[in-house]
């Protein structure tokens, strides 16, 4: 839950991003993202911003209340028309096609309702990792990083599945892996 302390624009245009992350809006919270030049509330956690850098706010509350719900974190996917809860730590990657966003567990592929980069902003800090257009994988579950020609690398993963680290998102790995 959060509270806003805003232009009635700018609380529309926050309420819609923070809906992404399913954040409540609402008057009694603890935390109040105030747009500078409206009073501060007493004896609540207040985040100040501009109104032209509001998704900054927005990441920074996003990222202090989802900490606080490891319950958000997980996810539905719909596999043989059921659907079943995931965990994050049980998905090997993402990848992102013509009919959808699907996610590869070690027996089943499930699709899923959001964006590759909704899924890279909320599990990038539980080991996921962009490494093209179209993937996401979870490091936890790379098995080698085989060097690839031109500046690229292919990850084998724990069940064998080989997926390319095109040349761009390669710095990045290479960044995060310290190698």
């Amino acid at each position: 839950m959060i509270q806003l302390l805003c232009s009635d624009k700018m609380s529309e245009r926050l309420k819609q991003e923070l809906s992404k992350y399913y954040i409540e809006v609402k008057p009694d919270s603890h935390v109040v993202l105030v747009e500078q030049g409206y009073p501060l509330p007493r004896e609540k956690l207040c985040i100040v911003f501009d109104a032209l850098d509001y998704m900054d706010a927005v990441k920074l509350a996003v990222s202090g209340i989802q900490a606080d719900m490891p319950f958000r974190h997980k996810v539905t996917g719909l596999s043989e028309n059921k659907f079943a809860v995931i965990e994050p730590g049980d998905v090997r990657y993402l990848e992102a096609g013509s009919d959808g966003i699907a996610a590869y567990t070690m027996s089943n592929r499930y699709s899923m309702k959001e964006t590759l980069q909704y899924y890279e902003h909320v599990w990038g800090a539980q080991g996921f990792i962009r490494i093209n257009k179209s993937q996401l994988v979870n490091l936890l579950h790379v098995k080698e990083i085989i060097p690839w020609f031109n500046s690229r690398y292919v990850l084998r993963m724990n069940n064998h599945t080989e997926l390319e680290v095109s040349k761009v998102y390669s710095k990045r790995l290479r960044r995060t892996l310290n190698i």
